[in-house]
């Protein structure tokens, strides 16, 4: 469990660093062809960092969960992976919107 813990802290704090630095303007973070089109560029940071953050908060908040039992790694879990699952629908959502399509070639 220690093991499973270390490693949810180390990608939540991946994923939430990497939000951080996107929404201050960093969108060279994003892969190009997401962001090959893209005009507003301050617009797109902001809107792309903030699911970054929350996908590594919930990465965070599952990990502190596993220890306080195997039922609450389980709940936390769950969370994430809605979380995850909603998370990607959001960025999908923002990259058809400043990039006029999810992927562009």
């Amino acid at each position: 469990m220690i093991a499973y813990a270390i490693i949810f802290y180390i990608v939540g704090l991946i994923l939430l660093l990497a939000g951080i630095a996107v929404y201050r303007g960093k969108t060279g973070l994003i892969q190009y062809y997401h962001r090959k089109n893209v005009v507003d560029h301050i617009g797109y940071g902001k809107a792309m960092g903030k699911p970054l953050s929350v996908m590594g908060i919930s990465c965070i908040i599952c990990a502190t969960m596993s220890f306080f039992g195997d039922l609450w790694m389980i709940i936390g879990l769950v969370v994430f992976s809605v979380g995850t699952i909603a998370m990607l629908i959001v960025t999908m959502r923002v990259t058809k919107k400043y990039n006029g399509k999810i992927i562009s070639f």
